[in-house]
């Protein structure tokens, strides 16, 4: 093989490679849903308990908003509590729950994620909710749309709420 047959062989395979790169799209961005989770921020260190959770966004008339909370590496996602209207009017905020257990390991990480419910799913949930307690899913179910997400970190405090 000669000089130029080398060299033209890689120049062809650059090439090659910089059109399949312009080639692949690039990621979707993520859809405006009009909801934030403000408090906590994201990567936020938490102990067992976190004393409040807050957003901006309307709580809908029809349907229902609600904080999931699912361990990283987990399966279940937690219903933890229906989002209520602060008094701004244009956010929404929960009080304290509780986030993994007292063996949750320093440094595992949650997603805290806001759920929304339509009319058919918020009765069902309504019911499970008052009849059997804490619902949860292996995923999020037809009729739900995950409207905001935060990731938040597990700190050694085992303290639960009171």
């Amino acid at each position: 093989m000669n000089v130029w047959t080398v060299t033209s062989g890689i120049a062809t395979l650059a090439l090659s490679g910089v059109g399949i790169y312009f080639a692949v799209p690039a990621s979707p961005k993520p859809t405006s849903t009009g909801y934030t989770i403000t408090t906590p921020g994201e990567a936020d260190q938490i102990g067992l308990c976190l004393h409040s959770v807050k957003g901006v966004g309307q709580v809908p008339k029809d349907g229902s908003l609600w904080l999931v909370v699912h361990g990283v590496g987990n399966r279940g996602y937690y219903l933890s509590r229906q989002v209520q209207p602060d008094t701004s009017g244009n956010g929404w905020t929960v009080g304290s729950l509780q986030v993994g257990n007292a063996a949750s390991p320093e440094g595992q990480q949650y997603e805290l994620i806001l759920w929304r419910l339509d009319e058919r799913v918020t009765d069902v949930v309504n019911h499970v909710f008052t009849a059997e307690g804490l619902p949860v899913f292996v995923g999020s179910p037809q009729g739900v749309t995950a409207v905001a997400h935060a990731t938040v970190v597990r700190t050694a405090d085992k303290r639960p709420c009171s």
